[in-house]
């Protein structure tokens, strides 16, 4: 090869690495800035949050107490009469999402509080989850209404009333209604506060945290919705908010303002997450919302709470935009795993067939919809390497261009559909590890499809590699290495040594991917074998036409 053709190799080369490099950058790094409250500010507030947190936990277990127990069809509660907070909180057994017994905790042992805080017109502090609240239900035929009464004086209450509707329902209308309260409140100010502590509910803890992470929307109109530094402490001081979410992996706790809150405007609302290192809690989450009492007026909220999964069609059925919390990923990744890979596997899903079996079917349907495109692309780097590259057409641009209309090809595939495959993968990359469809869901030796599969647990860990090893990983490796081999092409022997490196490095890099990225990417490569040799076979007697 001559020095000009060499040069224009190098050239088409380097377009192509930046090109790669933008989209990476473009999809994979988010940089987002600091937050604006210094350090100090921060740790300040985190000593006093957590400090209140455990001195309340304590209180409320020394504390005698009733529950009163409400069950539906997906959902098992227990309220306690100390505080009037939901005390624990049970999903009910569901296949769907692979839920095998009725005793798994969303919420335990007042894991979560809320309540009101103010200064009495006497100068004594009030804490409504230290109160004795006196419940009382009522029934009907499509809801229980649990009433939460506390009496402060005479002639001065406050009730916390919780309608849990029958059926399938995770969804909980929650109103905070008060008596005499306004004469009663020191300064006509109260703080609302809620906290929790989210628990562990998965085997993969490290994973899970990854996926856990604070998100709220301030407008009900404007559909933004904010999401916390998932790595760091993070606080943020808001004018107004609409809804708040403290999301697992799979599971998530929501509540929602319905009405417009009247706060004090010489405060703010504050938001306050931590990372804990716990063995059964992944994050302490607080809420305060500093509320005004106008003359004469009394608590009148309105809000509504949300336990349960991450199921994109149930969030969606709130209306309030619940669903976005879903890590579907950013831009067309977003897209692609709303509007195409969840309906794809809800479609297969129907014929009630092994969850693997859908991965490898989506894989299959990808394939023929991108065939067009893989075939056009192949053939060009067909002729590239066999022809172009041998002769002077590729030094003259007029004649190779009309070299490509006789051979029916054209070059903006090649590049078509490198840019198509990396959004794919990107959109893949965020859809098996959130899909709450695959929690729990065997395939061959993988118990867990939005996990990597363990083959082989190791007594300590790996720097990238991890503790464990992936059989996934090494068959998807291993048909890489032979593909070429497959496909008889010995040019690969004069750069084996950078091959062998690259595939060291997916070794690393790749072992921590859940199952389902490795079932569809095996799947790929051997549909790939199968269509790149069927091309090779039809262009084999290819005759070079005549310009």
């Amino acid at each position: 090869m001559n020095q000009k053709r060499k040069k224009n190799l190098y050239f088409l080369i380097g377009i192509y690495l930046i090109f790669f490099l933008f989209l990476i950058y473009f999809f994979f790094f988010n940089f987002k800035k600091e937050n604006s409250l210094n350090k100090k500010k921060i740790e300040l507030f985190k000593k006093e949050l957590i400090k209140n947190n455990l001195m309340k936990t304590q209180e409320l277990k020394k504390m005698k107490e009733k529950e009163v127990i409400i069950e539906n069809n997906v959902l098992k509660l227990s309220f306690s009469t100390i505080g009037g907070n939901i005390k624990n909180l049970f999903l009910k057994k569901n296949p769907k999402i692979s839920i095998e017994t009725d005793n798994f905790s969303l919420l335990k042992e007042n894991s979560s509080l809320f309540g009101l805080e103010f200064t009495n017109k006497f100068g004594k502090k009030i804490e409504t989850y230290k109160l004795e609240f006196i419940p009382e239900i009522q029934e009907d035929l499509f809801k229980y209404t649990i009433n939460m009464h506390a009496q402060l004086e005479p002639n001065v209450y406050i009730d916390y009333v919780y309608v849990v509707y029958k059926g399938n329902n995770y969804y909980i209308d929650f109103f905070i209604k008060s008596k005499g309260l306004y004469e009663y409140v020191s300064k006509n100010s109260l703080n609302f506060e809620w906290s929790q502590k989210i628990l562990n509910l998965e085997k993969e803890k490290t994973i899970e945290k990854k996926y856990t992470n604070i998100s709220f929307r301030i407008n009900s109109k404007k559909n933004k919705i904010n999401f916390f530094d998932k790595k760091k402490s993070s606080f943020k001081e808001l004018d107004n908010l609409y809804w708040i979410a403290n999301k697992q992996q799979f599971f998530a706790s929501i509540l929602c303002f319905k009405n417009q809150l009247t706060i004090d405007n010489s405060k703010k609302i504050l938001i306050y997450s931590e990372n804990l290192n716990s063995d059964s809690e992944l994050k302490f989450s607080e809420l305060k919302i500093p509320f005004l009492l106008k003359k004469e007026e009394e608590l009148n909220c309105d809000y509504k709470w949300y336990f349960g999964p991450l199921d994109y069609h149930i969030l969606k059925q709130s209306k309030d935009g619940f669903e976005q919390i879903i890590p579907f990923g950013k831009g067309i990744a977003k897209v692609l795993n709303r509007y195409f890979f969840l309906n794809l596997f809800e479609l297969f899903e129907k014929a009630n067939i092994n969850s693997g079996i859908i991965i490898i079917l989506m894989t299959i349907v990808v394939k023929l919809l991108l065939s067009p495109i893989t075939y056009s692309q192949y053939k060009f780097n067909f002729f590239m390497q066999n022809f172009l590259m041998q002769t002077k057409l590729f030094l003259n641009p007029q004649i190779l261009i009309e070299f490509y209309k006789k051979i029916g090809i054209n070059p903006i595939y090649s590049l078509l559909g490198n840019m198509i495959q990396i959004p794919i993968f990107y959109s893949l990359m965020n859809f098996f590890p959130t899909l709450i469809n695959l929690r729990g869901k065997r395939f061959l030796w993988a118990k867990n499809l939005s996990y990597s599969d363990r083959i082989l647990n190791l007594n300590f860990n790996i720097p990238i590699y991890g503790n464990h090893i992936s059989l996934f990983n090494i068959f998807n490796i291993l048909i890489l290495f032979f593909f070429p081999k497959i496909r008889n092409r010995k040019k690969f022997s004069k750069t084996k040594r950078i091959y062998i490196l690259f595939y060291i490095m997916m070794l690393f890099f790749f072992n921590n991917y859940p199952s389902g990225i490795y079932i569809y990417y095996i799947s790929s490569n051997i549909i790939n074998i199968l269509f790149y040799s069927l091309i090779d076979f039809s262009l084999k007697e290819f005759k070079i036409p005549i310009i």
